[in-house]
């Protein structure tokens, strides 16, 4: 309840976005504004996605290959799968839309090594798909 009189002040604060770039009080940042197109939205709740970030997560041993090749720490938290050549038009650049799927596309990335690759299209460390074996009895 306000007094008669009495001032009330409210602050709001910038804060750094996940991407690492200064977002004004009661703004949005532009990564999240691209994140919230209603074709990415679609694709991340289908099932098929789900199934498929289950998959690369298992073969990559749910951890960040990043931080396990590069930095030699195994990191098991925050996981993401990135694609290594990006899915959809972004900042100006041709998408694959049909390899959001294919295997050899994706890979296990923590948040944070996902957010530092953005989507250049190549890693920064040596990395390929894992060969699957033949189950032979």
């Amino acid at each position: 309840m306000r007094q008669k009189g009495i001032l009330s002040l409210s602050y709001k604060t910038n804060k750094l976005c996940s991407c690492g770039k200064l977002v004004l009080a009661g703004e949005v940042c532009e990564c999240k504004k691209k994140a919230q197109n209603p074709e990415a939205t679609t694709f991340y709740k289908s099932t098929r996605w789900k199934k498929t970030r289950k998959i690369i997560i298992n073969r990559d041993g749910a951890h960040c290959q990043r931080c396990l090749i590069k930095y030699n720490i195994i990191t098991t938290s925050s996981l993401e799968v990135h694609h290594l050549k990006p899915r959809s038009i972004y900042d100006g650049t041709k998408g694959f839309p049909d390899l959001r799927y294919e295997e050899t596309n994706l890979i296990t990335l923590c948040k944070s090594c996902n957010t530092s690759l953005g989507t250049k299209g190549v890693l920064d460390f040596e990395w390929s798909p894992p060969v699957e074996m033949p189950y032979v009895l």
